[in-house]
């Protein structure tokens, strides 16, 4: 078993917009560093930022892991594929203008009160957290087409009350951006099995900046949403894909 973890520490700037947008809007920009090392067991230490932790069968080979970005962004953080064509892909999208691509401020909003706030009163469904992030796949330029599967929504609390969605659709895509909604390449047909969640990072470079904001009462973070999909080809989804999915998607943790 592969336990992969990912530790991030960066500096961050919050600025909020006029009061009639600032209820809704989260604008962040962002320098960070990551890095990423492998280990067989999943507790390190925390180095003033953020870590993820993930157990991937060893048949999976990873085909990319980032040892270091400049600044946070929206980017594929892990990528692994084992031989018989199932697939694991962990994304991270930072809120605030880098996500604006691919959600709106209310759309923001929402799920950050969803896996943020969990005890609003006014909380939305998990269905409509899973809508959201299902619109924003099916909008990829190589999209066919992107069914969810009826029944697989739920949310549950994971380790550290932290609130996660997961959710299953079947995915038609080109091999090729599509031409006028027209595929000249070559067509997959996979089920996909997404699990969201969401973490609010304290941004310092070091541990004496830390010391230091915390003097003058002064935070910095950014809200960062954590998208897990686990992928087969439909023609192989059978009951032991489906239980293998599951037990990764349950070893994905945050602190």
């Amino acid at each position: 078993m592969l336990t992969v973890v990912l530790s991030l520490s960066a500096t961050s700037l919050f600025s909020p917009c006029a009061e009639r947008v600032a209820r809704r809007a989260i604008i962040q920009t962002a320098a960070a560093g990551l890095f990423v090392q492998q280990s067989i067991a999943p507790a390190v230490a925390e180095e003033g930022g953020v870590q993820w932790t993930l157990d991937l069968p060893d048949s999976f080979e990873i085909s990319r892991r980032l040892a270091s970005i400049v600044r946070v962004r929206v980017e594929t953080m892990l990528a692994a594929e084992d031989r018989t064509g199932l697939q694991a892909k962990l994304v991270l999208v930072p809120f605030g203008q880098q996500a604006a691509g691919s959600f709106s401020a209310d759309e923001q909003l929402s799920m950050a009160s969803y896996f943020l706030s969990p005890n609003l009163p006014a909380k939305v469904a998990p269905s409509e957290i899973a809508a959201t992030l299902a619109a924003s796949a099916a909008r990829s330029p190589s999209v066919l087409t992107l069914t969810r599967v009826d029944g697989t929504t739920r949310g549950y609390t994971g380790s550290g009350l932290r609130e996660f969605v997961q959710y299953q659709y079947v995915v038609e895509k080109c091999s090729v951006s599509l031409d006028d909604g027209e595929c000249f390449g070559d067509i997959s047909k996979r089920r996909n099995v997404a699990t969201a969640t969401m973490s609010s990072i304290s941004q310092y470079r070091t541990n004496t900046e830390r010391q230091r904001m915390a003097e003058l009462g002064q935070v910095r973070e950014v809200n960062v949403l954590w998208l897990l999909t686990l992928s087969a080809p439909e023609s192989m989804w059978n009951e032991d894909v489906s239980k293998r999915f599951q037990a990764i998607a349950s070893s994905f943790a945050l602190p």
